[in-house]
């Protein structure tokens, strides 16, 4: 069973981020993703008013990818953000896995960022593919 819990101690956030390949920031909130009680994965987020920022998310070093627990983990992180009144959210991309889980979870490229607008996204069924413009009412889909 895949549970997603926010990971409330720092030196337990420490440890997964190093389990993870994470660079560990005490000032990040983090989630993790637990399959039968083991650690599957971790995502690492900033909220700065009324956006924020997933610095990062990725599985346990040497594990099977596993994009659906991931997808999940990300939309659980995305629905807090939408919970505490983020509106917009910006996946830091670094490498070539981040941009892929940035696509995964809805990220679209805009101004060389990869953003998705979260007000609505949690309302109705899902909207996983639409672009961060067609969500934000501002023109043509951008990918």
């Amino acid at each position: 069973m895949l549970e997603i819990k926010p990971i409330e101690d720092k030196k337990e956030q420490e440890e997964i981020c190093r389990r993870c390949g994470l660079r560990y920031s005490p000032a990040l909130f983090a989630y993790k993703a637990l399959e039968n009680g083991s650690l599957l994965a971790a995502a690492q987020f900033d909220i700065l008013g009324s956006e924020a920022v997933i610095e990062d998310m990725r599985q346990v070093i040497g594990s099977a990818e596993d994009r659906e627990a991931l997808f999940i983990l990300g939309r659980a992180v995305m629905n807090f953000l939408d919970l505490c009144g983020v509106k917009t959210a910006t996946y830091q991309i670094t490498d070539e896995a981040s941009e892929s889980y940035a696509s995964l979870l809805g990220f679209r490229k805009v101004d060389g960022e990869r953003k998705i607008t979260l007000t609505g996204l949690f309302d109705s069924p899902c909207r996983h593919g639409q672009s961060f413009d067609t969500l934000s009412g501002n023109g043509a889909a951008g990918k």
